[in-house]
């Protein structure tokens, strides 16, 4: 199962993790992907069987909310770090972001922060920059498939922005300023959504026992909107459980149609991996198996137990 945690300020993501890992021990879990201290809002928290969608989660698009701080920069581009304050740095306005920010839309280069878990010659960039290295950070490519400038101040602008994952906003709020000919922090940040979790839908931890998480927790196929998905029943169903191939002859053994998945966005990048992949379910909405088509057949690649439902 999932649980859509709103993360606190403060605390880290392996922290939330630990946290919820005694009180539904002994099932294991883990999140789907890393806010950092500062920020707030969705970390999806897979629970048992479902840490094995993690990787699906992964390619979901995530939408934020950040407040940058202008005219000073800072050794982590928030307010984490080492804070310099620059006085002769012309003004971040609002018409300067507003002709800027359509050429940050679609894939760009970025480079991540110093701090970041970035690996640079096999470590997390932020385990060498606490040693003092030099940490040389290549550009890579992210998607930002959504950008809105949401307020401006003398000395602060917000954004909300949709993108897919990797993408570092820090970076992003970072770039922004410099390329106006300024510098800027982030000061605060909430994840609103990663696919179909919503920040309005979100559990405070603090909420969460060991009595009532299992009523807090969502279905597994919730975290698997942008792919096709096939219902079975019966004999198939039973096959696709087992981890034995459905043949594709309706002559002989007919199945369904396929369904279109729920989430169509364009902005869903579907990976190799993901563009492979049927959701087989059952009549009552739960997540059999993930299926790939070969060779005339449907084969189950990743089965998620009945007896293991939560």
């Amino acid at each position: 199962m999932l649980l859509n945690i709103h993360k606190p300020s403060g605390r880290t993501s392996r922290d939330v993790v630990d946290e919820i890992q005694r009180l539904v021990y002994p099932l294991r879990c883990g999140h789907a992907g890393t806010l950092d201290p500062l920020a707030t809002g969705v970390l999806v928290v897979c629970i048992d069987s479902a840490t094995r969608l993690v990787p699906f989660l992964h390619e979901l698009p995530k939408t934020y909310r950040a407040t940058f701080l202008t005219g000073c920069r800072s050794d982590t581009d928030d307010v984490e770090g080492d804070i310099e304050q620059l006085h002769e740095t012309p003004a971040v306005t609002r018409a300067g972001l507003q002709e800027l920010l359509p050429q940050y839309l679609g894939d760009i280069m970025q480079v991540p922060p110093r701090y970041s878990a970035v690996k640079v010659q096999g470590k997390r960039a932020y385990t060498l920059a606490r040693t003092g290295q030099e940490v040389e950070i290549q550009p890579r490519t992210v998607s930002i498939h959504h950008l809105q400038l949401l307020d401006v101040q003398e000395d602060s602008f917000s954004l909300e922005v949709e993108c897919g994952t990797g993408t570092y906003i820090r970076s992003l709020g970072r770039d922004l300023a410099v390329d106006l000919g300024s510098c800027a922090v982030m000061s605060e940040l909430a994840r609103t959504s990663t696919g179909l979790f919503r920040i309005e839908d979100a559990v405070e931890l603090d909420e969460l026992t060991a009595e009532n998480w299992r009523d807090c927790a969502q279905p597994l196929l919730s975290a698997l909107p942008h792919l096709p998905r096939i219902p079975l029943e019966g004999e198939a169903a039973d096959r696709a459980q087992r981890g034995q191939p459905l043949t594709i002859a309706p002559e002989l053994y007919p199945l369904p149609e396929i369904q279109p998945p729920l989430l169509t966005d364009a902005n869903i990048r579907v990976g190799d991996r993901d563009s492979n992949y049927i959701a087989a379910i059952e009549g009552d909405g739960e997540l059999l198996a993930l299926l790939s088509e070969r060779n005339g057949r449907y084969w189950p690649r990743i089965v998620f137990p009945r007896a293991r439902r939560i």
